[in-house]
């Protein structure tokens, strides 16, 4: 408690002209709850993806509950009237954001999901930012954080450069570079047994140097350059009994990204990003780091690599229409040379939404996706969604919040993703080439 008191007594003594506490806080949220039925079969349904990834490649609506809460507290906060003189006025500024959701697939609440490892607590970020202090424009930040740009909404992913992680980084202009570190809970590439006890106990860390570039154009255009260099150090067993050796390994990624403002909020934006080595990770959309497939013989990925391709594009038609449409790939291998360390995925999407009144939206999805696994045969899903919307802030916008949905879906599998089980939703009720989804949701941003 002294050192929580002393925080607060510097925090309200510090040089920035806020009068108190409650000037220097600042609170945004994203949150999602709701309820969900399999009309055709009595199990517990929440939050099962019919997707074939088992996210949300080919649409988010079956997502499970979350929320997620950021508070800003503002070390150093330059007043109206010192913007006005400066615009560059010094800043400094604490990020904290905690994640929540059901860790045993249940309801969020306490009261229908009373028991033990129940409600789990993720920290999404800490970290500080501080700008304009040696010299305008210039920005520092380090700690936690979701370091990241643009996502697909429909398909709840972040692309290109969903870099979140643990760090320390640099921006000036349009020059964003940053150091950062990886480690894995499990995974042979970064630990293992040296005793076999049972326990992993060799542990090593990936280090991260990523440099990007955005270049704006007239009209609110731009283009974006991405690189990534990776490297895993060399580690290995403590005791002279033990001859297990993990071998050191590099990776690099490069990619680029073009975004066109075509007026009235609407956009199109197309990305395509490579990565090679230890950084060929992409498969169902999952970041660089996560390498792919197995090693060569010598324990390394010299011929390991992976592609994505977004595409995604927003077009307001008219006041009462807007159109939202996606297309997502990845493809890559491991570095074995088996014709069973591969992965490929796509899904595409799109979205309607009708302005049928200013508090009643009615929003119409639909997608088609597709995964082989290794040198499988392809599974495929058709998803088509009705969703009723009532909009209480009245916006005639996709991005308009809050929500409260009701919404069906219904999913066709190939007869492949049946016998494979191969989504959330199917290894939930069984095989069958016909999914339901029926769901009500609230969803908000603040």
């Amino acid at each position: 408690m002294r050192s929580l008191a002393t925080a607060l007594t510097l925090l309200s003594a510090g040089t920035a002209s806020a009068d108190s506490l409650s000037d220097r806080l600042s609170f945004s949220m994203y949150g999602r709850v709701g309820v969900a039925w399999a009309p055709s079969s009595g199990d517990y349904i929440q939050g099962k993806s019919l997707n074939l990834t088992g996210n949300s490649l080919g649409g988010r609506l079956e997502e499970g509950d979350y929320l997620e809460p950021t508070i800003r507290v503002h070390l150093l906060k330059p007043t109206a009237e010192e913007l006005a003189v400066n615009k560059d006025s010094p800043y400094a500024t604490a990020v904290i954001t905690p994640a929540m959701w059901a860790n045993n697939g249940l309801f969020i609440a306490l009261t229908s999901n009373r028991g033990a490892q129940t409600l789990t607590f993720e920290l999404g970020e800490a970290y500080l930012e501080a700008g304009h202090i040696l010299t305008p424009g210039l920005k520092f930040w380090a700690g936690a954080r979701y370091y990241r740009g643009t996502n697909v909404y429909l398909a709840d992913t972040f692309y290109f450069n969903n870099l979140s992680s643990q760090g320390a980084g640099v921006q000036y202009g349009g020059l964003d570079v940053a150091v950062l570190l990886q480690t894995s809970v499990n995974g042979s590439q970064y630990n293992f047994d040296s005793n076999g006890d049972g326990i992993l106990d060799i542990r090593r860390q990936r280090t991260l140097l990523v440099g990007q570039y955005k270049h704006q154009f007239t009209s609110g255009h731009y283009a974006q350059v991405l690189g990534e260099l990776h490297a895993l150090p060399e580690t290995k067993a403590r005791l002279p009994s033990d001859s297990t050796v993990l071998p050191s390994d590099l990776g690099w990624v490069a990619g680029i990204k073009g975004y066109l403002n075509l007026g009235n909020d609407s956009f199109n934006e197309l990305s395509v990003r490579y990565g090679s080595r230890i950084a060929n990770g992409g498969s169902a959309g999952s970041q660089s780091w996560v390498t792919f497939g197995a090693p060569a013989a010598n324990g390394k990925y010299g011929n390991a690599r992976s592609l994505e391709v977004v595409e995604h594009i927003l077009y307001n038609v008219n006041p009462l229409l807007s159109l939202n449409g996606y297309g997502i790939l990845h493809y890559g291998q491991g570095a074995s040379g088996a014709a069973t360390d591969k992965f490929m995925d796509f899904s595409v999407g799109a979205q309607s939404t009708v302005y049928l009144h200013k508090n009643f939206h009615l929003m119409n999805e639909a997608s088609f996706q597709g995964v082989r696994d290794g040198s499988d045969p392809l599974n495929t899903a058709t998803k088509l969604s009705l969703v009723p919307t009532l909009v209480p802030n009245g916006q005639s916008s996709p991005f308009a919040r809050p929500h409260l949905r009701l919404f069906y879906t219904i999913a066709f599998y190939n007869q492949q993703a049946v016998d494979k089980l191969h989504s959330p939703y199917l290894q939930t009720v069984g095989s069958s080439s016909i999914g339901h989804f029926l769901g009500a949701r609230v969803e908000w941003w603040i």
